[in-house]
């Protein structure tokens, strides 16, 4: 057999084994695919179709007893004049500034605990504790912290001789944001202070026994070998905390109802309040609509901040 044919026949051969990989790589998709159609038509059950309703009643008005009216944008044209909605989105945007403020904290706290002591693993437990206990559980607690007269948080302060008279956490506006964000925060630093120590154990011992034979000292080696390994740890960390400064409908409803005077509205419970409290479903739906957006579009901020902290 001459080297032409040869390579002819090494040729054909090449090509029936690559079609019959493709072959098995379509198979395998099509697979794949009858395995997810379950999965697939049970999120367009609850969570598409309820979407599409909900966009369908923002343009429309419903009654408690289910009649419907056709609104038109007249539901979007009262958020340009609702003075609670925007005080509800600013708001929203003040409680993501709790973010920084958590990591910095959880991130302190991580790099002691990521020391070898007696006792180490139990104060991790500890530092998690709050982030598993309800969140209901959690503001009667701070409640009674927060209580004007009788309260720890006074008793403490007028202790350390910090205050000279009681303050009214929660029936001051400006105070009432400040607690809220004291809770938010000592309960997020748990999930935090997770993220972050497995971060930080993903980190080869060896970088920093070189950098130590090289010179480098504690405050060197936490800002040219730490910080930058763990910026993919941080992408996680913003896209969680963008997620559960979204999540406080609970802790706002027990600590402060939104007041005083919608002070600490947030989105969330500004919707709530048009809907079951006023009755408002097709105002309440616009909220919804507004939400959903503002939501996805800080979790595509916090995607392309996780894809950039890779690079």
């Amino acid at each position: 057999m001459s080297s032409g044919m040869l390579t002819e026949v090494s040729r054909r051969i090449g090509e029936a084994d690559l079609a019959t990989l493709f072959s098995e790589q379509r198979r395998r998709s099509i697979v794949a695919w009858l395995v997810l159609v379950p999965t697939i038509a049970v999120l367009l059950l609850y969570r598409t179709i309820p979407l599409l309703w909900t966009v369908l009643l923002s343009f429309q008005e419903m009654s408690w007893t289910g009649e419907t009216s056709f609104a038109g944008l007249q539901n979007y044209q009262r958020l340009l004049t609702d003075d609670v909605f925007v005080t509800a989105l600013v708001n929203n945007v003040l409680f993501l500034l709790t973010i920084p403020v958590g990591i910095a904290l959880a991130l302190g706290i991580a790099l002691l605990l990521n020391q070898q002591f007696v006792g180490s693993d139990g104060f991790r437990s500890l530092f998690f504790v709050p982030y598993i206990l309800m969140m209901v559980g959690i503001a009667v607690i701070w409640n009674y912290i927060f209580k004007t007269s009788g309260g720890v948080a006074n008793h403490v302060l007028l202790q350390l001789g910090l205050i000279e008279s009681n303050i009214s956490w929660l029936g001051d506006g400006t105070w009432a944001k400040v607690s809220v964000f004291v809770v938010h925060i000592w309960k997020s630093i748990g999930l935090y202070l997770v993220i972050i120590l497995a971060g930080l154990q993903t980190i080869p011992q060896q970088v920093y026994e070189v950098a130590r034979i090289d010179g480098a000292n504690r405050r060197q080696r936490f800002r040219y070998i730490t910080l930058p390994l763990l910026k993919p740890t941080m992408g996680v960390c913003i896209l969680v905390g963008m997620i559960l400064s979204f999540k406080l409908f609970d802790l706002i409803r027990v600590l402060t109802g939104g007041g005083p005077a919608d002070a600490t509205e947030i989105l969330i419970t500004y919707l709530y309040r048009q809907a079951f409290t006023n009755g408002n479903f097709g105002y309440a739906a616009v909220l919804t609509v507004v939400l959903f957006l503002l939501m996805l579009s800080l979790i595509a901020v916090g995607r392309f901040v996780q894809r950039e902290s890779y690079r």
